[in-house]
């Protein structure tokens, strides 16, 4: 039997309304559709986006590790790939969405390496989604590049990289994942001149939260659903 297809569908910040046309119709159409949430995270964002379109398919939850620990990280995906095959050799269609953009900074890229080595024939069909810096820069109006400035996205996770990251002139700097590392970012950012920050957490979301202010966001709890944009002209 031929493998079902496979769709990688990226939903957006969490807004129902910021899912693509295409990307609706896909998980309204899908056998069984896949949501993800991080083992640090009570709620899935991905599923409430899902269950907006009213799909006919099953929804099932897939739980990652966010452990620093390689072995267990990928044994988790190992698991989690196998479960997706488990669908896709019945022949069905199945969909795995993920928050953002399918291929930034997304486990689906892991995901579909290993699917593609377990079934050879899969046919798969990746479909974009709105990333959170470009949700972030909507929801401030504020511009994220122009002209002939460089864009740079950095995974700032950990707060020993506070000190290495670099902010150059006629750029802008996106900082993701900072959940854990907002604090020491914001120290860092008070020792530099002409930057424009700009902070977002739970964009589109229930307590959406937006600052400029580095005190008022120092003041803040940690959120997992976080990132800054560091500007300088």
């Amino acid at each position: 039997m031929q493998p079902g297809k496979l769709y990688g569908i990226g939903i957006g910040p969490g807004d129902p309304e910021l899912l693509t046309l295409k990307g609706a119709r896909i998980l309204a159409e899908c056998d069984v559709i896949f949501t993800v949430i991080s083992q640090h995270v009570s709620e899935s964002v991905s599923g409430a986006v899902v269950e907006a379109v009213r799909p006919k398919g099953r929804v099932e939850r897939l739980t990652f590790s966010m452990s620093r620990d390689p072995a267990e990280r990928q044994a988790m995906l190992a698991a989690n790939a196998q479960r997706i095959a488990d669908e896709l050799v019945q022949g069905r269609t199945c969909a795995y969405t993920t928050l953002g953009d399918t291929l930034t900074y997304s486990t689906y890229g892991y995901m579909l390496k290993i699917l593609r080595q377990t079934l050879p024939d899969l046919e798969v069909e990746t479909v974009p989604g709105v990333t959170s810096f470009a949700t972030l820069a909507a929801r401030a109006d504020a511009v994220l590049v122009e002209n002939t400035e460089d864009l740079r996205v950095v995974p700032a996770f950990k707060a020993s990289m506070a000190e290495s990251i670099e902010f150059p002139k006629g750029s802008s700097t996106v900082l993701l994942k900072t959940y854990r590392s907002r604090n020491a970012l914001i120290r860092r950012l008070r020792q530099e001149k002409d930057l424009k920050v700009l902070y977002g957490e739970r964009l589109t979301m229930e307590g959406e939260f937006i600052s400029r202010d580095l005190d008022e966001i120092e003041a803040r709890p940690e959120c997992y659903f976080s990132l800054m944009l560091v500007r300088r002209p």
